[in-house]
């Protein structure tokens, strides 16, 4: 199959300056023209791309992007350095996962605790006592830690370690 570069932009979501920025500077390749100049995009300029836009997810700069695929036409002696950079590549993916991870264990954790204050509810009973965390204040007493390159991990606590639900303020009249 053969794109042009608005039908690739199209399919991509990236933008037709974004597509000619990277071929311009050596990331997109084999690209074809047309006899009239145009820019046609096969099999091997997508795979060129797919693998870029992985690395660039990766964290990976577009120089080194740029070096991993000057690397590829060097040959076998480039690739010790080439599996370093995927390598590390991996490792910034798997730290991505992880943190990924935290965050969805956090917001299930508010949503079960959600629902069960929900249903508290729906039988008269009181919310903040079915989960004390979403309350009218915000969220309260969930402890985190703060790593050494600051990022923030809430510490999910056990059904046993829920605090007690706050008193609420009386309201004024």
């Amino acid at each position: 199959m053969r794109y042009s570069i608005s039908d690739l932009a199209k399919k991509t979501g990236l933008s037709i300056h974004t597509l000619r920025f990277y071929e311009k500077e050596g990331i997109l390749r084999y690209v074809e023209r047309t006899a009239s100049g145009r820019r046609v995009y096969g099999k091997d300029s997508l795979g060129c791309l797919i693998g870029a836009l992985c690395m660039k997810q990766a964290k990976l700069t577009l120089s080194q992007i740029k070096e991993f695929f000057d690397m590829t036409k060097q040959g076998d002696e480039t690739l010790p350095q080439r599996l370093e950079m995927l390598t590390t590549a991996r490792h910034n993916l798997e730290e991505m996962r992880r943190h990924i991870d935290q965050c969805l264990d956090l917001v299930n954790f508010f949503v079960s605790g959600g629902q069960d204050a929900l249903a508290a509810l729906e039988k008269g009973g009181d919310a903040d006592a079915a989960f004390p965390f979403l309350t009218l204040d915000g969220i309260l007493e969930l402890p985190c830690n703060i790593a050494g390159d600051g990022t923030i991990e809430a510490i999910l606590p056990s059904e046993k370690q829920k605090p007690a639900p706050k008193k609420k303020a009386a309201k004024k009249a």
